[in-house]
């Protein structure tokens, strides 16, 4: 009886690992579909101060497709680029066609790459609902400059990270950018006075992310 139990256990384990290699194959097929049809080699920079980057790691991200299919891969957003990079095999490549994509998960941020009336590129979604809160980063590249008279330097070329600009979608997917508490308020006029008075109840002051997406929340419950 002991030995069956111990032929038993081997069996199983036998199987189990058969299962797993052939799983583990055809996830790296998928992993190659994306690199060789949808990706190219990410660009590297060298010598230039700053970070164009969200995060200059690769932190663990998801692929959403719109045919409902989904990859698990090491993702970093390039804010300069407005590219998605993944890792694979040791090599970085950026997404080329992210017009396929529904959405990417970067850690417990999910990012849209749009198409829109504001100017194409990948917005992370902050707040979801009648209308959508998205925020838009900027990371501009400044060349070098050569030394002036007084100084006698010489200032190296960089990255130099802008403010972030915030946009409410509407409902036909127009963008709306929100320069400020009152712009928004204007784009709310369906529900103006509650909107005004939460705001006052709330004390809110200025257009700041967090404040951005409580009014946002309020207003979606309307």
């Amino acid at each position: 009886m002991k030995i069956r139990k111990i032929y038993i256990i081997i069996v199983l384990n036998i199987f189990s690992n058969i299962l797993f290699a052939q799983s583990k194959e055809l996830f790296l097929e998928d992993y190659y579909f994306i690199k060789n049809i949808n990706s190219g080699k990410a660009t590297e920079y060298n010598d230039i101060v700053g970070n164009p980057y969200l995060n200059r790691e690769f932190t663990e991200g998801i692929f959403y497709f719109r045919d409902s299919t989904a990859f698990k891969l090491p993702v970093r957003y390039n804010i300069y680029a407005d590219e998605m990079e993944y890792q694979l095999e040791g090599k970085n490549y950026a997404v080329n066609d992210p017009k396929s994509l529904s959405r990417i998960m970067l850690g417990e941020s999910a990012f849209l790459f749009l198409n829109s009336n504001k100017g194409r590129g990948y917005f992370e979604l902050l707040e979801g609902g009648k209308y959508t809160l998205l925020q838009k980063r900027e990371v501009k590249f400044r060349p070098e400059e050569g030394p002036k008279p007084i100084e006698g330097t010489i200032k190296p070329a960089s990255f130099v990270k802008y403010p972030d600009t915030f946009y409410i979608m509407t409902e036909d997917s127009e963008l709306k950018k929100i320069s400020n508490l009152k712009s928004l308020i204007m784009y709310m006029d369906d529900h103006k006075v509650k909107i005004e008075n939460f705001i006052k109840k709330e004390k809110i002051k200025k257009a700041k992310k967090e404040n951005l997406v409580k009014i946002l929340k309020y207003y979606n419950t309307l």
